[in-house]
């Protein structure tokens, strides 16, 4: 289970995705390190993302908390998410760092 901050925090994460927030999803991510920066999303890329959705699933009207996966030092959280244009659900995973909280990772899947 997840405490009820984090799943506040997880569903922020995917209610950001909205083509308008990515100074605010910087400061809830944890910093990237060096080798990792190959992963580290560009505003462009969220910006395009973000309008993606938008173009193919409409507004988000629904988060449903899945499940959550233990690891060394994080937690990656698994949601399901309905659109209002689309029939289909949507996978989300949101990992935070289990020290700070801090996103670490963010997968979207439709």
């Amino acid at each position: 289970m997840i405490s009820d901050m984090e799943r506040k925090l997880a569903k922020q994460v995917i209610e950001l995705h909205d083509g308008k927030s990515f100074a605010l999803l910087q400061e809830m991510s944890a910093p990237s390190l060096r080798e990792e920066s190959d992963g580290t999303i560009t505003e462009h890329s969220y910006i395009s993302s973000c309008e993606s959705i938008q173009h193919e699933l409409g507004e988000l009207s629904e988060v449903e908390f899945i499940d959550c996966l233990r690891r060394a030092g994080s937690q990656l959280t698994l949601w399901k998410a309905k659109y209002s244009a689309s029939e289909d659900e949507v996978f989300w995973a949101v990992g935070f760092d289990a020290a700070t909280h801090k996103v670490k990772d963010v997968l979207v899947n439709w």
